[in-house]
């Protein structure tokens, strides 16, 4: 199943946001839209079957601040709805599943609570039966109407849900070697920085994935012959977040091999390489995440070479053979990248322009007018978000 819509009320900025999804999906705006609100709500969203709901929500954060500051309700609703692919077999004979909660946050203090949970089945595509509340005895009945809940339920909690994968990836960090002890396994900091040791714990306990992710890494990259791990002087990172140099302390680095037989180490090699590498590793975890939340991709990124690695993860979803690829959310404030996607795989966050201030909204651009029209006549997609007042692409007068 991959995440088809998402929706989100009163949190932050977003007052109530409703948008449709694809296996790879861009958000766009200005800043100060909402792009990072949303991802943060999606991220809360998975997060809350795993962890405290109020350890679900990004600290820090007390009493009401981070309810929509317009809205009388003191909850914040987050909903989500999966769509089965075409070659999946679900142990619930509907083709989607949506599921939902309410979050009450109290005025004073860091505590919030759930105050209903509740799912609707799709008996056909697009047609979703009537919200059912999710109380303990809906959730344990063995017969009937309520097994089938239960069902659901059980998919959409024991494997679709589950701690996200949220990154603001730096290449720079993630190519430099790392010292193994202070690294959880099968861990990555939300900057990438770790990259080494998280390729080292797959090479120690299933090396057949990491003898995976360096095939399919040349195979994309094919000036390389392989991917290799060798001892090096570790960076550590500092309790203030920089980064220091201990002589004393050995750790990993990475390397690559070429066809001429030179050794080059992960610091010399281009962003783009290894915020791919960085992407197979995710997904060739022992228990990889289904969905990965990435901020502003571009952030120290030649374009162009950002533009491959872009083209590169959407022929690797596309692929049914082999380990199946997380879906992607990321935000981008770059033309450039824009262009290398479709209008139904982007949505548009930003705020009326009648009320500055006001509840930020969400336009998928396959909504837009004439939008294939103006493609059709030779611009990328990026172009005309560039060149286009968001009035003049939606219509407006």
């Amino acid at each position: 199943m991959y995440l088809s819509r998402f929706g989100v009320k009163n949190y932050k900025c977003l007052g109530e946001i409703d948008i449709p999804l694809t296996p790879i999906h861009v958000l766009i705006g200005e800043n100060d839209a909402g792009k990072t609100s949303l991802l943060e709500a999606m991220a809360a969203f998975c997060a809350s079957s795993t962890v405290e709901l109020k350890r679900a929500f990004p600290a820090p954060w007390n009493g009401r601040e981070l309810v929509y500051d317009g809205s009388p309700e003191a909850a914040v609703e987050l909903w989500a709805e999966w769509t089965a692919s075409e070659d999946e077999t679900l142990p619930v004979s509907h083709p989607s599943v949506r599921y939902g909660f309410s979050a009450d946050f109290s005025s004073g203090g860091g505590e919030c609570s759930v105050r209903n949970r509740w799912l609707a089945l799709a008996e056909e595509p697009g047609s979703l039966s009537p919200p059912i509340a999710l109380t303990p005895k809906a959730r344990g009945a063995e017969s009937g109407r309520n097994k089938e809940v239960r069902e659901a339920w059980r998919q959409v909690v024991f494997h679709q849900l589950r701690t996200p994968a949220k990154y603001a990836l730096n290449p720079k960090l993630m190519a430099l070697p790392t010292a193994e002890h202070l690294q959880e396994n099968f861990s990555m900091a939300p900057d990438g920085y770790g990259l080494p040791t998280l390729l080292s714990d797959l090479a120690g306990a299933h090396p057949e994935q990491f003898i995976e992710i360096g095939n399919r890494f040349c195979g994309f990259f094919p000036q390389y012959t392989s991917v290799r791990l060798r001892p090096e002087k570790a960076l550590l990172r500092a309790l203030s977040g920089g980064i220091h140099r201990e002589a004393s302390r050995v750790g990993k680095g990475i390397t690559f091999q070429t066809r001429s037989g030179q050794t080059v180490r992960a610091q010399q090699a281009s962003d783009g390489a290894i915020l791919f590498l960085g992407f197979l590793t995710l997904a060739h975890l022992p228990d990889p995440p289904n969905v990965l939340l990435i901020e502003e991709p571009e952030n120290g990124i030649y374009p162009k070479r950002l533009g491959e690695v872009i083209k590169l993860l959407k022929e690797l979803m596309n692929r049914t053979e082999g380990v199946r690829f997380p879906q992607i959310i990321m935000t981008t404030q770059s033309p450039y990248v824009l262009s290398h996607f479709r209008p139904e795989e982007v949505t548009f966050l930003s705020r009326p322009p009648e009320e500055p201030d006001g509840p930020v909204r969400a336009r998928p651009l396959r909504d837009a007018p004439n939008i294939n029209e103006r493609l059709a006549d030779g611009f990328y997609l990026g172009e005309v978000w560039y060149n286009i007042s968001e009035e003049e692409l939606f219509g407006e007068p």
